[in-house]
């Protein structure tokens, strides 16, 4: 698996926020890279956004998620 890159993982966050992909989508592409045996992610900024992306189809409830595209809008801008 290659190194994701930072304009990749923003890709996937504005996928989500265009609803263009589901949350589930980019959670699972997120956790594939970061339960990798060996994970190949060197910068940190990268490795925080794909933590974050993993839980963000985290259910609060059966019919609601933990976080919201706001708080995901906000995460990026206080982070990236």
């Amino acid at each position: 698996m290659k190194e994701p890159t930072l304009a990749e993982c923003m890709k996937k966050a504005d996928l989500i926020l265009n609803r263009q992909a589901t949350r589930e989508e980019v959670a699972d592409w997120a956790s594939e890279c970061v339960a990798a045996a060996d994970p190949v992610v060197e910068d940190e900024k990268v490795w925080e956004m794909l933590v974050y992306l993993c839980g963000f189809d985290l259910k609060a409830a059966p019919d609601s998620y933990l976080h919201t595209t706001e708080e995901l809008r906000d995460w990026i801008q206080e982070h990236i």
